[in-house]
């Protein structure tokens, strides 16, 4: 039995002369030809850095365990104590670009460039865990079989020297389901770079809905079954578009972009969840316009309340997204009288329809199912508020209720949202 001797001085550092010499003979000693000549290289290394000196940079814990389980042998580590800080730096970066590009096409095509990845990578978040690419992989591909899946990136940087972070939404909608649930969440997604090789090695993925973030937690379980069962459904018609920034247990952050409403005021006291206003704007959308045009239904009517100033509370039918973001495309009500022109706002009062351009801007929404009765929307309105507050946020006065479903669908089916414009919301 050949005994090999080359990491006998590791941890003996006297002096810079005891070590050389005993060095020097560990790889004249009985060793494997391949051992020696990594004894030698790793001696000529630590020797031209000054790795054997009083201030040799000692690996911290992290970074042994990052190397052990990534699999990096002896003599990569010696490659990793000499590559220069700036070549470490740029890998991170092109690392970074990757990572841009990847998950921008990683949900279309269920593949990943497995050149960029460890084999033995590790995936982690609240509900499955993996220790191995080809386990990632599957975790992928099964996502998409199941659901229809919409990724979106809100950002991404380098958050250490060997560490990558992005902040992500993920939105879920399911292709079996009878009811098709959507599934909504939102994070940061934290990935462990072998910096030396360019490699992903680790993704640990934290979600903003729940507390614990463990694999598996039980509260991240309850998240999915909680959405998976949600039976509110919205209906297959054309909708003010919108994208979510940040998926929490009490409310979403959406992110709205401009569209074109008819509007008619409400008169002053109306109820909360009343229907005032929409005979007008059904008259209107359905041929009571200067070119008897019949335009499609849209989704979902919203009614603003809370409102303070003379131009009182509102009814809206969002108009299609066909017809842009310039209301005097549109055709004029048959009343003359109902609409000034789009950039006169002094006649508000009026009871009719007016054309107008929404800015959208960025509202938290919280939702309920059933006939919406006044006290559940000033009751969510109130909790929304609430929790807004609670996670450092201000909301504007005033709120929207937004109601998706016709009158024949059932109670426990419809969907229902309050939304609050939010003043000073980052996305971090």
């Amino acid at each position: 039995m050949q005994l090999c001797h080359t990491s006998s001085v590791c941890h003996h550092r006297s002096s810079n002369h005891k070590l050389l010499t005993a060095r020097l003979a560990a790889i004249k000693a009985p060793c494997s030809e391949p051992d020696r000549r990594a004894a030698s290289s790793d001696l000529v290394v630590r020797a031209a850095t000054g790795g054997y000196g009083s201030t040799a940079r000692e690996p911290n814990f992290d970074s042994v365990r990052f190397r052990q389980e990534s699999g990096a042998s002896a003599s990569t580590s010696a490659v990793i104590d000499v590559t220069d800080d700036n070549q470490k730096h740029t890998r991170m970066e092109e690392v970074k670009q990757f990572l841009e590009a990847e998950l921008g096409r990683i949900f279309t095509d269920g593949e990943v460039t497995r050149a960029k990845y460890a084999a033995d990578m590790k995936f982690q978040d609240p509900v499955v865990n993996y220790a191995s690419l080809d386990g990632f992989v599957f975790n992928i591909r099964a996502l998409r079989t199941a659901f229809n899946v919409n990724f979106n990136l809100h950002n991404i940087d380098i958050n250490g020297p060997e560490e990558i972070k992005t902040r992500w939404t993920m939105t879920l909608k399911s292709r079996f389901l009878p009811w098709q649930p959507k599934l909504v969440f939102s994070g940061y997604s934290y990935y462990a770079i072998d910096a030396v090789y360019g490699r992903i090695t680790g993704q640990r993925d934290v979600w903003d809905a729940i507390q614990d973030n463990s694999s598996p937690s039980i509260e991240g379980v309850a998240h999915v079954i909680k959405q998976l069962t949600d039976l509110q459904q919205t209906p297959n018609l054309d909708s003010p578009h919108y994208i979510v920034l940040k998926k929490t247990k009490e409310y979403e952050v959406r992110q709205y972009s401009p569209y074109l409403v008819a509007e008619t005021s409400m008169p002053s006291g109306t109820r909360p969840a009343g229907g005032d206003g929409f005979t007008n704007l059904a008259g209107y959308i359905f041929g009571g316009n200067s070119r008897s045009t019949k335009m499609e239904m849209t989704t979902p009517v919203i009614s603003t309340g809370g409102q303070q100033g003379p131009s009182g509370d509102k009814m809206q039918f969002p108009i299609e997204s066909k017809y842009g973001e310039d209301p005097d495309v549109l055709p004029l009500p048959n009343d003359a009288r109902q609409d000034l022109g789009s950039s006169n706002k002094s006649f508000a009062l009026l009871i009719g329809v007016t054309r107008k351009m929404e800015e959208g801007g960025i509202v938290a929404a919280t939702s309920f199912p059933g006939i919406p009765l006044d006290f559940q929307v000033t009751e969510a309105e109130r909790k929304l508020r609430a929790a807004l507050l609670l996670d450092g946020h201000s909301g504007q006065e005033g709120y929207q209720l937004a109601r998706y479903n016709d009158p024949f669908t059932l109670p426990f089916l419809r969907r229902n949202e309050v939304l609050i414009a939010v003043e000073d919301f980052e996305l971090k």
